[in-house]
Order: C-alpha cells, then sequence, then structure tokens
C-alpha cells in the first residue's frame, strides 16, 4: 500500500500522487487494474478522502488513469512510453533524497558514498535472492 509522511515538506496528495505513479511505472499496476475507491484509500490511509480524489483528478488529468462512473478509477497506461515517467520520478526522488541529506550537514562527498554502499547492498541482496 501506500505511505504519508505528515510531517514532510511535500503536500499529502502530491505523496500519494508520486507513490502511484511509481507503481505505474514500475509494472507493479498495470493497464486495467482497478485502484481502491476514494473513501476505501482515505480511510487506509486516514487522509482526506477529497485528497485523494484531488490525486485521482491529477493522475487522470495526467493520463496515467480513467475514471469510470459508478466502476471506479483504473490504469490506463496503454501503449504509453513509461521510460520516461521513470527517469522522471528518478530525477524527483534523488533531488528529494539530496535535499534532505544536505539539510543533515552531510558534504557532497558523503552523500556519494552513502550511495555507494546502499547500491553495493542493493546488488548484493539481489545476488542472494
Amino acid at each position: 500500500m501506500y505511505n504519508i509522511d505528515s510531517r514532510s515538506a511535500i503536500p499529502v496528495y502530491e505523496q500519494l500522487k508520486r507513490q502511484i505513479m511509481l507503481s505505474i511505472v514500475s509494472g507493479r499496476l498495470d493497464d486495467g487494474d482497478k485502484l481502491p475507491s476514494i473513501r476505501e484509500l482515505a480511510a487506509a490511509l486516514r487522509i482526506n478522502p477529497n485528497t485523494v480524489a484531488k490525486t485521482y483528478r491529477q493522475l487522470e488529468t495526467d493520463g496515467f488513469v480513467t475514471s469510470r462512473k459508478g466502476l471506479g478509477v483504473f490504469i490506463t497506461t496503454g501503449n504509453r512510453e513509461l521510460q520516461s515517467n521513470r527517469i522522471e520520478i528518478f530525477e524527483e526522488l534523488t533531488d528529494e533524497y539530496i535535499s534532505k541529506a544536505a539539510g543533515l550537514g552531510l558534504t557532497a562527498d558523503e552523500i556519494m558514498k552513502g550511495l555507494e554502499r546502499s547500491l553495493k547492498g542493493e546488488i548484493e541482496h539481489d545476488k542472494n535472492e
């Protein structure tokens, strides 16, 4: 499911939108998959239903979902090229990570070393699976 950080400077609807888009571009959600209803998702995340509705509207405007009256909201990737979306999301996440790390007082070198350690850990994790 999705996680909302109420302490984040990123608005709740934007956090939710990013997480849903990440699920789409990573392939965890496929064309035709149904998203939870506005009420269900709002209750599960303990957020205002209007926030979920706003997120779904933005995703629909961006062409990631379609709303079918009385049926729900469905993923609509179609033949869309998702690689550019992956890169865009990656860049947003990277910028956010670097900003937070710099806010902790880390230098560029310390941030790079931390990234390298994390990447090596991921590679080792993948080898062991």
